[in-house]
């Protein structure tokens, strides 16, 4: 149960509060601890700043990041909007996540908070001499660092929201996704062995997608019982009650154990899903060729991108075994179709789209890592290309689509 918390904590719409809950809690503990340098010092062995200069540099701190603190969230709820009425309501948590607006936001609200505690801590009396410098010399490094984060936060300004920087956060996320799919397709299982007559079926109690298999926990409860499992579900799915998520090879009295290393959720995510990244950049695509916005060139930059995503080669790296785990394939063949069959789709009536579709399948074909992979965009391509013959209105621009076909798949 920890580790399912512990993992819902790092989604991005969770992370958003939790850095400026940390730096907050530090600030607060800062303020009281200056408070140790009256005691363990020696009197008068640091110079003395008058009360009302300490008073003087906090109270610009206090009004003034109030008001940074509620502009620069008001900045991130525009940015939010823009992404989910530009490019798809999907990339919202990859704009929340974003790591400046975080760092700034958490910075602002605890060098407010620092400075209502230090100068409540000061009306109080609570710093002697040497407490007062401490607080001093904390207060003007908090301006200072405040400065930077300030200057830095224009440029995030200059680009949060806007539809290049959104397409930016979808790619990252989306390329690491798949990279991590690449350096280890079964997660990390590795047991080749059939599941016996006596398996019994570990049944889903709940509704959601899944988001993550805990595959450590499933290895070690494996290990616990002596048995085996098969799991039957990958991440992106969607579970109902009753779905069957795996087999395990002898009875378990302890079903309820293995249930839990897999975490549902409300809506799918990127860091397990490879798939997922593909569609939500599929998503971008169509928005683009509805005909209220009329933007292919979006769209064909979407598709570049998938394209530099599905031919990347993956890093060698050492994966974990378990040995007592096997799990589906994942069908690559998914990446293909879950991305571009709806562009083609919405995209049918303009040549453009499908010219570049042509190009990007091709690059796909010469380069995919994966077999699979490179024969189904072969495939897709002469399925797209007969799928032009009734979208496109003009039929030279059909004869100038195959020609260019022919001349990209010739080998």
């Amino acid at each position: 149960m920890l580790y399912r918390w512990l993992f819902i904590l790092r989604k991005p719409s969770n992370r958003l509060w939790l850095a400026p809950a940390y730096s907050a809690i530090f600030a607060i503990l800062f303020a009281f601890a200056a408070h140790l340098a009256d005691r363990f010092l020696p009197p008068h062995i640091l110079p003395e700043i008058h009360l009302e200069v300490v008073e003087n540099l906090l109270n610009i701190i206090s009004t003034s990041m109030l008001a940074v603190s509620t502009f620069s969230l008001s900045i991130i709820v525009s940015a939010v909007a823009s992404a989910s009425s530009g490019a798809t309501p999907r990339a919202t948590d990859l704009v929340v996540n974003d790591g400046a607006s975080r760092r700034t936001i958490a910075s602002f609200i605890s060098a407010l908070i620092y400075a209502i505690i230090a100068k409540t801590a000061l009306g109080l009396e609570l710093y002697a001499l040497n407490g007062r410098f401490i607080i001093f010399i904390s207060t003007i490094a908090i301006l200072l660092y405040v400065i930077m984060r300030l200057i830095a936060w224009v440029y995030t300004l200059s680009q949060l929201g806007r539809m290049g920087n959104t397409l930016d956060k979808i790619y990252q996320s989306a390329e690491q996704s798949l990279l991590n799919y690449r350096q280890s397709p079964q997660l990390g299982a590795t047991w080749q062995g059939k599941i016996g007559l006596q398996a019994s079926q570990l049944l889903a109690n709940d509704t959601g997608y899944l988001i993550h298999i805990n595959m450590n926990k499933l290895q070690s409860l494996a290990e616990k019982s002596n048995t085996y499992l098969h799991i039957k579900v990958r991440t992106g799915e969607l579970i109902m009650p009753n779905t069957i998520l795996a087999e395990i090879d002898n009875i378990a009295d302890n079903e309820n154990d293995f249930r839990q290393a897999f975490v549902l959720d409300k809506q799918r995510t990127f860091q397990q899903d490879p798939r997922w990244g593909l569609i939500v950049f599929s998503e971008v695509a169509q928005r683009a060729l509805s005909p209220a916005v009329n933007d292919p060139g979006t769209a064909i930059i979407v598709m570049t991108k998938v394209m530099k995503l599905l031919i990347q080669s993956p890093e060698e790296k050492p994966e974990p075994e378990f040995n007592r785990l096997s799990i589906n394939a994942l069908n690559c063949q998914d990446f293909i179709s879950d991305c571009f069959a709806p562009i083609i789709r919405d995209g049918g009536a303009i040549l453009e789209v499908h010219l570049n579709m042509q190009k990007v399948l091709a690059g796909i074909w010469q380069n995919a890592p994966e077999t699979e992979l490179r024969e189904y965009a072969q495939i897709a391509a002469k399925d797209y290309l007969q799928r032009a013959k009734t979208t496109l209105p003009f039929e030279q621009d059909f004869l100038q689509l195959k020609q260019k076909h022919d001349s990209l798949f010739t080998q």
